[in-house]
C-alpha cells in the first residue's frame, strides 16, 4: 500500500519460471506473493505499508476465496487506502501492538476475500460484472473525475481485458464505458453549475474536460443548452 507519492516496483519469478513485475503507486494497492521483491522508486521515497496475511487469520471459506485472488494484481480501493492512512496515524502515535496488527490483518483479509475472491471467474469472457464491481468502477470514476480515465484503467479494476470489459459493461448498463464517464462528468458539472461559483472554466476543469469549449460542446450535445444557460436558468428558478 504505497502512500503519498511513493512508487514501488514489485518483482519476482514464480515456481514455474515466469517473471512478474508491476509498478504500484497511490491510490492503488496490490496483492503480491510473499516472496516478491520490493524496491521504492526513487529509493528515498518509500512511504507505505507491506502487510503479510497468513492463512490462519481466516476461516476456511475465506481462505478459499482469498486463494482465488490473483497475485500480482493491482487495483484502486478507497477502503484499503483508508486502512493504510489509519495504520500510518497509529504508527506515528506508537499505538500499534500485536493485537492491533491481528485485528487489521483480519479486516484486510476478509475485505480482499469478499471483494476480490471472484476475480478468477471474472476474467472469463461471458462473466457479467457483479454489483461490487460496478460499485468499484463508480467509486473510481468519482474519485478521479477531474482526470483522464481510460477504458483500460476501469478494466484493470475488475481484472478484465479492455475489450471484454467494454463489451460486458455495455451489455449490463446500456452505455459504453466512455459514454458512462462522460455522463458522470456532466452530472458532476450540473451540480456545480447550480451554484453561483465556481467559474465556468473551473467547472470544466474539475469535471475533467480538457477545455471550456470542449465542455460547452459536450454539455450542449447532451442537455440541449450551454453551461451558462443552464446555470442562469437554475439560479433564476432558485430565486
Amino acid at each position: 500500500m504505497p502512500t503519498g507519492i511513493s512508487n514501488v516496483q514489485a518483482r519476482g519469478c514464480d515456481g514455474i519460471g515466469v517473471n512478474h513485475s508491476i509498478l504500484i503507486n497511490a491510490p492503488c494497492v496490490a496483492v503480491i506473493p510473499e516472496w516478491a521483491q520490493l524496491a521504492a522508486i526513487p529509493d528515498n521515497d518509500s512511504g507505505g505499508w507491506v502487510i503479510e496475511l497468513q492463512s490462519g487469520v481466516l476461516g476456511q471459506a475465506s481462505q478459499d476465496a482469498f486463494a482465488a485472488v490473483p497475485k500480482w494484481s493491482r487495483f484502486s480501493d478507497p477502503f484499503l487506502r483508508e486502512v493504510a492512512d489509519t495504520l500510518s496515524g497509529l504508527h506515528r502515535m506508537e499505538l500499534i501492538d500485536a493485537a492491533c496488527d491481528d485485528a487489521f490483518a483480519d479486516v484486510i483479509s476478509a475485505h480482499i476475500a469478499v471483494y476480490y475472491g471472484h476475480f478468477t471467474d471474472a476474467a472469463a469472457p461471458d462473466t457479467p460484472l457483479t454489483r461490487h464491481m460496478l460499485i468499484r468502477i463508480e467509486s473510481y470514476v468519482h474519485d478521479h473525475i477531474a482526470e483522464t480515465i481510460l477504458v483500460g484503467q476501469l478494466a484493470e479494476l475488475v481484472n478484465m481485458s479492455p475489450s471484454n470489459f467494454a463489451r460486458v459493461f455495455k451489455t449490463m448498463t446500456g452505455n459504453t464505458p466512455h459514454l458512462y464517464v462522460t455522463l458522470e462528468r456532466l452530472k458532476f458539472a450540473r451540480t456545480m453549475l447550480c451554484q453561483q461559483t465556481p467559474s465556468l472554466v473551473e467547472v470544466a476543469a474539475r469535471a475533467g474536460f480538457q477545455t471550456q469549449q470542449h465542455f460547452t460542446d459536450v454539455f450542449h450535445r447532451y442537455t440541449g443548452v450551454t453551461p451558462r444557460a443552464y446555470r442562469l436558468a437554475h439560479l433564476k428558478v432558485g430565486s
